[in-house]
């Protein structure tokens, strides 16, 4: 690879942000198909391809809001009063987003194939985040309690004895460009081993 296009590949992951705010344009299914291809050549041990997406336009969210707001079981819990106003912040959201994709992973039997999947669903997550960014989009990586809801899982269509979420990616024409948010220098987080 030319490292002009090592370069490019490197400013569009400094360039990745959490974008919460979206003007409501619609994202057409050909680009949500081209971000989410770019999950599936993610890094997989066995090649055994774990991620399943679940893909949302606009009028699917509209039918998702709806099932939302008649399934009171998805603020049922501890704290009532606060999984409900987590949940209208996010029935006030939603109609912004372009269109909104469901990520979850088959899980494997043996708890070290099933970490591995895990990981491998998080990397395709990571690139389909690269690609929207590097086609000017905005993007969200959510694990939001009311979009990963069991009974919000089964909506979709989701079959929980097979699959877990990882959370849903927004996609959307960004409202605002948020600022980088700090990250620690590589040397606070990096120790090169010395030979003996």
């Amino acid at each position: 690879m030319p490292v002009s296009e090592i370069d490019s590949v490197e400013r569009v992951i400094h360039a990745r942000r959490t974008h919460k705010s979206y003007t409501g344009a619609p994202i057409d299914r050909a680009t949500v198909e081209r971000v989410l291809d770019a999950g599936r050549w993610a890094p997989n041990h066995r090649l055994s391809e774990p991620w399943r997406f679940y893909a949302l336009d606009q009028a699917a969210i509209v039918r998702l809001i709806a099932f939302l707001r008649g399934t009171p079981q998805i603020v049922a819990g501890a704290d009532p009063a606060r999984a409900s106003a987590k949940l209208e912040k996010l029935l006030a959201r939603l109609p912004q987003a372009g269109a909104l994709i469901a990520v979850t992973w088959v899980r494997g039997k043996d708890p070290t194939v099933d970490l591995e999947d895990h990981a491998a669903t998080a990397a395709a997550v990571q690139n389909a985040l690269l690609v929207a960014t590097g086609l000017g989009l905005g993007s969200y990586w959510s694990t939001s309690a009311g979009l990963v809801h069991p009974l919000t899982l089964r909506w979709y269509g989701v079959d929980s004895a097979r699959e877990a979420p990882i959370g849903c990616i927004w996609l959307g024409h960004a409202a605002e460009a948020p600022v980088a948010p700090p990250r620690r220098p590589l040397s606070e987080r990096l120790r090169w081993l010395e030979a003996a």
